[in-house]
């Protein structure tokens, strides 16, 4: 464990629900699928990925920066603070910003992520750490920050295609070296194909989450249905990335446009609902917690 520390930027993200106050995001890369091949995305776990989920590499790169500016725009007018990671050529997956790492109550951990290609995106973060307050590299096995959630009391952790026990085992011993006292919580999928947590199960407030039970094993599902009051999505909207929600504070959720049956439920839960047309970016797919990265919560 590598750590550092610098004054400018202070770290603090006590849950996935409270009040955003700093974000970090990446606009979309110019598609290039040949660096698909160069960089050697193409794996067992990718084509179980590509079997389970709906792709469509063709998007328009313009049209995904459109979008991610009006996400930029609802944020900024409910006072949240949106810094710009630096774009690294040929990274087609770059806007996803969330996997690259994870910030824990006062310290940013670096993830390890499991492609060599998605690698080359933490340096578009690069500027950005040396002004974190703390920043940790975990360094051995994969974990990304997509199959990391947080609640007040435990670190939810997916165990799947991209993260693994020994990532797992690393953030934990990061954990305890530096007195982070917070129980982790490994949830296993009941299927392979899984590209991260956050699309089959997420907080959208204190003690609600969205969830596909299907994709998860009986002992993990048994978990999450005593922590949480949990809203169960169709396969329809599952496929559609509509789980992947974004969280401005306790009380308001940033959702899709086409999420309308989930946004009545939440509704009718006391949750105010903004809805954004974020069809282009859902093409890979990811929505709107996978292209933001919290550093600062309150």
């Amino acid at each position: 464990m590598k750590s550092t520390t610098h004054p400018s930027i202070e770290i603090n993200v006590p849950s996935e629900t409270a009040t955003l106050k700093q974000v970090v995001m990446c606009l979309a890369n110019p598609v290039s699928i040949s660096s698909l091949f160069r960089y050697g995305a193409f794996d067992i776990a990718s084509i179980h990925q590509l079997l389970h989920n709906r792709w469509t590499f063709f998007y328009d790169y313009q049209k995904v920066c459109l979008q991610q500016q009006k996400l930029i725009n609802v944020m900024q007018s409910h006072g949240v603070e949106v810094l710009l990671a630096d774009n690294i050529s040929s990274c087609i997956s770059q806007h996803y910003i969330r996997d690259i790492g994870f910030a824990i109550d006062d310290v940013f951990f670096c993830a390890n992520l499991r492609r060599s290609y998605r690698q080359r995106e933490q340096q578009g973060l690069q500027q950005l750490l040396s002004s974190f307050s703390q920043v940790v590299q975990l360094e051995d096995g994969s974990i990304e920050g997509g199959d990391v959630l947080i609640n007040e009391d435990y670190v939810i952790i997916g165990l799947g295609e991209e993260t693994d026990r020994e990532g797992i085992a690393c953030l934990k011993k990061s954990l305890s070296k530096l007195g982070i006292k917070r129980e982790i919580i490994v949830l296993e999928f009941s299927h392979r194909g899984v590209i991260h947590l956050d699309t089959k199960f997420n907080i959208v407030a204190p003690n609600i989450g969205l969830i596909y039970p299907n994709s998860f094993k009986s002992s993990s599902l048994r978990w999450l249905e005593q922590h949480f009051d949990l809203v169960e999505v169709t396969p329809s909207e599952v496929a559609n990335v509509e789980i992947n929600t974004l969280s401005l504070s306790p009380e308001k959720l940033v959702m899709l446009t086409r999420s309308q049956r989930l946004a009545s439920v939440l509704q009718a839960k006391g949750l105010e609902i903004i809805q954004v047309d974020y069809s282009e970016v859902t093409k890979l797919p990811g929505s709107f917690r996978c292209t933001t990265l919290p550093i600062k919560r309150i």
